[in-house]
């Protein structure tokens, strides 16, 4: 994605609102960085409903611009006003009914419970603005349901990041807490990437840490996050203190990953393709985070060692998703040219295609039709061979 695609996405990000989820009396709130958003039957919908009613991955909350929108993946149907509908766009207190006109209800409403609090001017805030249950971050469905099965790369990255910058300051995590920065479980939870702090969180870690503002929000993007006016307060940590804090991170985001890959069904399976190119996803960006670490990082091979697991779960899970008949274009070539014992470098060029276009396309990115013609080509090469 190029410097200009990428700055899009996150401004769109940006003026997307928070997405509380209602059902069955329980509240799960999504950031739009979280999306999409699986409402279904069982794993690996992130939100959970237990009827016969409801599919495996029943309706799906995905975001457009800067809205909220939620699509019918199911059999039984979403219904709203008694209607079926293939999907709708999300607004604040929009009910619909899961399975049947009288089915299940899932109510939404834009914007954190918090935030709606403060808007309304509500009870539940003291004198400093903040929740009087404050622990550091919204209500989340790994907060709900247990640890959630969702994992953002980006969140890995920045969470080994604050656990490396509190070693470096010596700064405990119970300092944190009784400082009221961030309590001692919402900031475990934070360091081992399973969740993302509110904004006015952040803040109040960056100060501690001695780090500008916007700082960690940077480091989850990926973004460049020295300054050379900023003296002390750059983000600079050593080799010794990053890479163990990486190394577990990452670990632990590929130990849940690995768990996804075993739930999977089987390849001949009608839900398999979507689920196993969710966990490819995941994947792919757990090792862009992975190998960052390993360029910048010397002398400690252990990264190296995570970075080589990462891309043989990678491998094995998209030989396993070529095997289906539903695999796609790129699920079925990097299959091919790994039986062909081909590099990326080496199949773009017999395909007539750069590598950046090849990569796309096992990715599932959008590319050309000329570029999509010059791969089929290649791979009915390669499956004649």
């Amino acid at each position: 994605m190029s410097d200009v695609d990428d700055a899009t996405v996150r401004a769109s990000v940006a003026s997307t609102p928070a997405l509380t989820i209602t059902v069955a009396d329980e509240n799960y709130t999504v950031e739009p960085t979280d999306a999409p958003i699986t409402i279904g039957r069982v794993f690996p919908a992130q939100v959970q409903v237990n009827d016969k009613r409801i599919s495996r991955t029943h309706l799906r909350l995905e975001t457009r611009g800067a809205q909220w929108v939620a699509v019918d993946h199911s059999s039984n149907g979403v219904f709203l006003d008694r209607q079926a509908v293939p999907s709708v766009i999300v607004t604040n207190g929009l009910m619909l009914h899961l399975g049947h006109p009288e089915g299940i209800a899932v109510t939404f409403h834009l914007g954190a419970p918090a935030e709606r609090e403060a808007a309304a001017g509500g009870p539940g805030r003291d004198t400093d603005g903040e929740s009087d249950d404050d622990d550091g971050f919204d209500d989340e469905v790994g907060e709900t349901t247990g640890e959630s099965e969702y994992t953002d790369p980006g969140v890995v990255r920045a969470g080994a990041a604050v656990a490396a910058r509190r070693q470096e300051l010596n700064i405990a995590q119970r300092t944190l807490a009784r400082d009221k920065v961030m309590n001692a479980g919402a900031l475990i939870s934070f360091e081992k990437g399973r969740s993302w702090p509110r904004q006015t969180t952040l803040a109040r870690l960056e100060e501690a840490l001695r780090w500008p503002l916007g700082t960690i929000s940077r480091i989850r993007w990926g973004e460049d996050t020295g300054s050379e006016d900023a003296g002390e307060r750059t983000v600079a940590m050593t080799n010794t203190v990053e890479a163990p804090f990486m190394v577990q991170a990452v670990q632990l985001a590929l130990d849940t990953m690995r768990h996804q890959v075993d739930l999977l069904p089987e390849p001949s399976d009608p839900d398999f393709t979507q689920r196993v190119g969710m966990v490819l996803s995941d994947l792919r960006k757990l090792e862009s985070v992975a190998s960052n670490a390993a360029r910048t990082t010397k002398g400690a091979p252990e990264v190296i060692l995570v970075l080589s697991a990462v891309r043989r779960q990678y491998r094995d899970v998209m030989l396993r998703a070529a095997r289906s008949p539903r695999a796609t274009l790129g699920q079925q070539v990097f299959a091919a040219r790994q039986r062909a014992e081909l590099s990326v470098d080496e199949a773009a060029n017999a395909a007539g295609v750069s590598v950046e276009v090849l990569t796309a396309v096992e990715a599932d990115a959008p590319v050309s039709g000329d570029a999509v013609a010059a791969v089929r080509r290649l791979l009915s090469s390669l499956t004649r061979a």
